[in-house]
């Protein structure tokens, strides 16, 4: 919008949007970082590997021993056969148990939600998890000690976090787990308890924010009318904001309130264009609202003047649900904190869309222009969908009232 309320209040740095675009750009070079992992794990593979018993051996391409699905990398040095067969035994475990395809998964997960700390510490668990399954597996078929003096001869630092790497995740708690005395059924039982309890706070987490009022699931139709636009701008409000623009700024932050709730919602303008006033008045639906921002008149008491006020015609043909309409919001808008709501409902019979409309219908100023305080509030984006929160909630109240 050309000198509006939209582009006057974001001509400062827009530091939301960089920060989106910094972490979309950390999102895919951490993508970029997985795939060229994979990639070079397959042409170590298609070079050097070969085909054994459903499983591709790459020897001595990697300082470490380990296993991407079903590609085996197995270093010969310092290693006998016996530790050789053991090695592979327990890379094939990984391999049968599908470990390699949790590990893609994490690591994709901390791609797009690298910010978040949980992502690492849930990966660095799983990795361990899968090689106390694995050692378990192997426990029965080698001596634990054997099995536990060749962990410690090949401990290392982990080299790729995609791999299953033999050696690499906490070897101490390994070797302890193998001497350790399992635990009876019933003990481990405990922890199934954990899947319903991560699963209640991952839906509470990941509920949207509830309204105290139910929404609407008829074909109710609310009509809004952003007032002025085009030529006609309104009132100049802090001597560079067009009211026009904060009109149609508030309109369209309430329709997407209105519609999120069940509420089939009609602008009488979307964009920065002149609308007659017959044409606003012509909508067919179940309520009106024109929304404007007041101005004083110049003088000593201009900035004195402050707060929302709310407009009927009394001698309308719907004066009835007209005045109806106009309390709900009055009672509603007054939860509002930072920004009055004038008690008076004001008679407005001559303004023309108020006086030829065929619906119920209001015309509310949100705040004066010509007072500080109340421009402030209004610039700010989320007091708008405040504003469009108790708006939605009056026009529930609204029909509701009418079925009683």
């Amino acid at each position: 919008m050309d000198n509006g309320v939209i582009h006057s209040a974001t001509e400062h740095f827009n530091w939301e949007l960089l920060a989106v675009r910094c972490y979309a750009l950390i999102s895919a070079l951490l993508l970029l970082k997985v795939l060229t992992g994979i990639a070079v794990i397959i042409y170590k593979a298609i070079r050097e590997g070969r085909k054994s018993e459903g499983y591709y051996l790459i020897t001595n391409a990697s300082k470490s021993n380990s296993s991407f699905f079903n590609l085996i990398f197995l270093n010969h040095n310092q290693v006998d056969n016996f530790e050789k067969e053991q090695i592979l035994a327990h890379e094939l475990q990984h391999v049968r148990q599908w470990h390699s395809a949790d590990q893609l998964f994490t690591e994709l997960l901390k791609a797009f939600f690298w910010v978040n700390p949980f992502m690492y510490l849930i990966a660095k668990e799983l990795k361990q998890v899968h090689e106390f399954q694995v050692d378990q597996c192997l426990a029965g078929t080698y001596k634990a000690n054997n099995y536990a003096n060749l962990l410690l001869k090949l401990m290392s630092h982990p080299t790729s976090r995609l791999v299953n790497e033999f050696s690499a995740y906490g070897v101490k708690t390994r070797i302890r787990m193998l001497f350790h005395e399992q635990s009876q059924a019933k003990y481990k039982l405990r922890y199934f308890w954990l899947v319903p309890i991560l699963i209640i706070i991952g839906y509470q987490f990941s509920l949207e924010k509830t309204y105290a009022q139910t929404p609407l699931k008829d074909n109710f139709t609310l009509i809004l009318d952003a007032g002025h636009g085009g030529d006609d701008g309104g009132a100049v409000c802090g001597g560079k904001y067009f009211e026009k623009n904060i009109n149609l700024a508030l309109a369209l932050e309430i329709k997407v309130v209105a519609e999120k709730r069940g509420i089939r919602t009609l602008l009488t303008r979307k964009t920065d264009e002149h609308v007659e006033f017959k044409d606003r008045v012509a909508y067919q639906g179940d309520v009106f609202a024109s929304l404007h921002i007041n101005a004083a008149p110049a003088g000593p008491l201009q900035q004195d003047a402050n707060g929302i006020e709310i407009k009927d015609n009394p001698s309308g043909q719907n004066s009835t649900l007209s005045a109806q309409f106009a309390g709900q919001l009055k009672s509603s808008f007054r939860q509002l904190g930072g920004i009055n709501t004038n008690d008076t409902i004001f008679a407005a019979p001559g303004l023309y869309v108020l006086r030829e409309n065929k619906i119920p219908a209001v015309l509310i100023e949100f705040g004066y222009g010509t007072n500080p305080k109340d421009l402030n509030y209004i610039l700010e984006e989320q007091h708008r969908y405040a504003i469009a929160e108790k708006f939605v909630d009056a026009v529930i109240a609204y029909k509701n009232e009418r079925k009683n």
